[in-house]
This record gives C-alpha cells, structure tokens and sequence, in this order.
C-alpha cells in the first residue's frame, strides 16, 4: 500500500512507532481535530493503516519527511 507524500507528512504528526500506535494516536486526537477537512483526513489515514499489514507499515521511510520537517524548523528559528 502506497501513501501519498501528504497522508506520510501528515502520519509523522502522530506516534509512528507502530502500525497500531499510529492508528491509537490518531484515534485517540481525533475528537480534539476542529477542523472538518484535517478531521476527514485523519479519519481516512486511519481507515489505510487498519487495512494494512505492520509489514507493510514498517516498509514506510518516515526519516525523508522527519528530516524536511527538521529542516523548515531550522529555517524559521
């Protein structure tokens, strides 16, 4: 199962660590989301994860994003 670059960018905003931490952790902010669209989103990322294998999960290279994000924070501080 592929991600898109903004479903992977939007995972590393919850615990990663883990197929079913990722699906706890979303599960677990969703009531806090306000908005409607990030809520669908989130919503629908779930819904990918509970689909997929931890295999697969574990195949996702979360440090290419972990690092652009790093890098943006760099930049504005």
């Amino acid at each position: 199962m592929i991600f898109t670059v903004e479903e992977t960018t939007l995972m590393t905003a919850f615990d990663h660590s883990s197929r079913s931490a990722a699906i706890m952790d979303m599960m677990d902010k969703l009531g806090m989301i306000e908005d409607t669209e990030l809520k669908e989103q989130v919503s629908h990322l779930c819904e990918k994860l509970e689909t997929m294998k931890d295999e697969e999960f574990h195949t996702v290279d979360f440090l290419l994003y972990e690092e652009d994000e790093e890098d943006e924070d760099a930049q504005m501080g």
